[in-house]
């Protein structure tokens, strides 16, 4: 169901083909470098410590090193290094802002924040949908890019893409969980 969110915010974005199959890549690879974060970390549910965030903030390139020998891939490389971009330059791994992180980075970053806010995290509680797309609310033109927000807000009253969002709510997805 993640993949579908994500499509569907490409598609109303009019994203090319080639740029929803990148998409698709990195919805189901963007967290492949989770694999080197110690579990302890992963289900932390306190505070991260500098050096454990540091190890954390690390997971994108690591996930990028792992598939960057995957020639067809290479175009899903910039979505999943700048995932946790922010919108007004404070994400990271590069400080990246605005037009400045790629569109299919910034499409899954509202995404992906979407999914954890909705499936809890040791750290979180778990929000409702209408919560959740109250916080992109919020953070839209801080966190995230606001036209995307504005988007994904459009298609939450579309009847196909609030069954994607119960499904993901219901604990149905088709990715792994980022962290």
């Amino acid at each position: 169901m993640y993949f579908k969110i994500v499509k569907s915010l490409a598609e109303k974005l009019d994203m090319s083909q080639q740029g929803i199959n990148s998409l698709y890549y990195a919805s189901l690879l963007h967290d492949a470098g989770v694999i080197n974060v110690p579990y302890e970390i992963l289900v932390k549910n306190s505070q991260l410590t500098q050096e454990e965030f540091k190890i954390i903030r690390d997971h994108p390139a690591n996930s990028v090193e792992l598939i960057r020998p995957v020639q067809f891939l290479k175009p899903v490389l910039p979505i999943i290094l700048y995932h946790h971009e922010k919108y007004d330059g404070t994400g990271y791994p590069s400080g990246l802002k605005k037009e400045q992180i790629p569109l299919g980075a910034r499409i899954m970053a509202v995404a992906d924040a979407f999914e954890a806010m909705i499936c809890g995290r040791p750290y979180r509680r778990k929000l409702t949908i209408s919560e959740a797309i109250e916080e992109l609310k919020e953070h839209s033109g801080t966190q995230f890019d606001p036209k995307i927000v504005s988007v994904f807000c459009g298609l939450s009253s579309n009847k196909q893409f609030k069954k994607y969002l119960d499904l993901i709510a219901s604990g149905f997805n088709d990715t792994p969980r980022d962290v």
